[in-house]
């Protein structure tokens, strides 16, 4: 991952960076695997967040990945198949 850029808006750093598309697939993966095995109150303590905030952020990388064609419904990485 290389940084490009960082700035203040408001409240929020919003950071620019260039990633490969396997760093993608891994974060993801990582989020998905969050979710299937955190309950909503673990998930808002370790990270700060809600569910609906983590899915989003899950929603986005997906989104960010199907330009290769990866669905919603199939793992990007090996391994990340839901139990």
């Amino acid at each position: 991952m290389e940084l490009l850029n960082k700035e203040r808006v408001a409240s929020v750093d919003l950071v620019e960076a260039r990633v490969s598309e396997d760093e993608l697939g891994v974060y993801e993966a990582a989020l998905v695997y969050v979710l299937d095995s955190l309950d909503s109150q673990e998930i808002e303590r370790r990270f700060g967040a809600s569910v609906d905030e983590i899915e989003g952020m899950r929603d986005d990388l997906r989104d960010a990945l199907a330009v290769r064609g990866a669905t919603d419904d199939e793992p990007v990485l090996a391994g990340a198949e839901k139990d």
